[in-house]
């Protein structure tokens, strides 16, 4: 039988409580040195701060008569596990009570983050797979080279991590890192803020400003996303890689800096070069020397000293010491996908460390795992996105009546289909037609 402890100088409740409480179940009433219980705590009768003298030994159930949210929030507040309204409903206590029986079982079977994991003091990687360490090999080797890297990688893999790092393990640690996001300053703005500008060169250059390469002299220029750079500054981009020389906007006398050039990318960038949106000399100039950041889904030995690690640094943020995670919390991280990666596993338990009610983190705090994922990111089959086209054009074919929608539909798929691979191909047929695995005759018949 699990014992519940009842708070209350309501006989009432108790009276309540008792009526409804599940097979199982008994009722006690102890003093407020009670420990490793569930306690049942009566808002109305006792002083609500007493829930963060009880809450760090037991799991707390605030009960109000109160329909209002003013009590719920001062007794998760104090740290009240949950608050439930009175009349008591058999049903809802029934399923409170078998949670808590799942989290008690949940919790006997943990792993103390209360130390944090030995690691490099010389490098801030964190992880234990293979692939991992060979990242941390090929980085503290390029450290002491000063040829270009180009980093690659899925978004929160740890590419600008990975570039800090290069520039500390280097000669140029404790100089300027400069740090361009390729993708957040406007077009319009980028070059102005890259190579700066000399007063009057425009309307609002009221005076003259360095830009970041000239900030980075002597240190280090970090091209975030520089996949997105705009083609009309991927030229003089490439000058500066081949002179460290540029000119400010409106300026007359060319500058001469020392910089290293590291970049990162979560796009393909050869890819880019073929489609003729990324010049090909500047992607050479880029990438003399490169790593590549495995996904975590790829090397989920490393999800175990992350959480070690966020826990540590995080756990400061929470309302409670948090001392540990249990092991089935631990079996749901690796079980999952993360295609957020390491940035996306950073928020995961920075989340569960603000919603944790207990001194454990628990499957509990991860219900709403993968179920925020951006529209953009939830992989659709080919078929589905295609037939989510053409069912409503088969849809209003039948509704009129028509017949050869067989054709039809063909004739509605080809011309895109056709237009397409023919751009691609820059209108030879006979490639087009290799591509697309039919005769050249027959492609030619169709585009007549």
């Amino acid at each position: 039988m699990e014992k519940i402890v009842f708070l209350t100088q309501d006989e009432s409740f108790v009276k309540e409580l008792f009526d409804i409480l599940p097979r199982g179940f008994t009722l006690s009433k102890e003093s407020l040195r009670v420990r490793n219980r569930i306690v049942f705590f009566d808002l109305e009768t006792m002083r609500p701060s007493l829930i963060r003298e009880l809450s760090g030994q037991n799991i707390v159930v605030a009960i109000t008569k109160q329909k209002r949210t003013e009590p719920v929030i001062e007794a998760a507040t104090f740290g009240a596990y949950e608050t439930i309204h009175r009349p008591l409903m058999r049903d809802a206590v029934s399923r409170l009570l078998h949670e808590l029986h799942d989290l008690h079982d949940e919790i006997k079977d943990t792993v103390a983050t209360t130390s944090p994991p030995p690691s490099a003091a010389t490098c801030a990687i964190v992880g234990q797979s293979h692939v991992v360490m060979d990242v941390c090999k090929k980085l503290a080797r390029l450290s002491q080279v000063e040829t270009p890297v180009l980093i690659t990688g899925e978004t929160g893999t740890g590419k600008e991590l990975i570039a800090e790092t290069i520039t500390q393990l280097s000669s140029r640690f404790g100089k300027s890192f400069v740090v361009v996001n390729c993708a957040a300053v406007p077009e319009t703005l980028l070059e102005s803020e890259l190579f700066g500008f000399e007063k009057g060169s425009f309307t609002g250059a009221v005076t003259a400003k360095e830009g970041m390469l000239k900030i980075a002299d002597e240190g280090c220029v970090f091209f975030d996303e520089v996949g997105e750079l705009p083609l009309s500054l991927q030229g003089k981009l490439l000058r500066f890689l081949q002179t460290q020389t540029f000119y400010p906007l409106g300026g007359v006398r060319e500058i001469q800096v020392n910089v290293r050039v590291i970049s990162a990318t979560n796009r393909d960038l050869s890819a880019m070069v073929k489609e003729g949106k990324f010049r090909e000399d500047l992607y050479h100039r880029l990438r003399v020397t490169s790593i590549h950041i495995p996904p975590l889904r790829e090397r989920k030995k490393d999800i175990l000293p992350l959480v070690h690690f966020f826990v540590n640094r995080y756990r400061h943020t929470g309302p409670r010491p948090i001392k540990g995670v249990t092991k089935a919390f631990l079996r749901k991280l690796v079980a999952y996908d993360w295609p957020g990666n390491i940035r996306e596993l950073e928020n995961i338990i920075r989340s569960a460390i603000a919603l944790c009610k207990t001194d454990y983190l628990t499957t509990y705090e991860l219900a709403e795992l993968g179920e925020q994922q951006p529209a953009s990111k939830k992989k659709t089959a080919p078929s589905e996105a295609l037939g989510s086209v053409l069912i409503p054009i088969i849809k209003e074919a039948i509704e009129r009546k028509e017949r050869n929608i067989y054709e039809k539909i063909h004739h509605e798929v080809d011309k895109p289909l056709f237009e397409y691979v023919l751009s691609h191909t820059k209108e030879n047929q006979s490639e087009a037609a290799r591509i697309l695995g039919i005769n050249r005759l027959t492609l030619r018949k169709k585009l007549r």
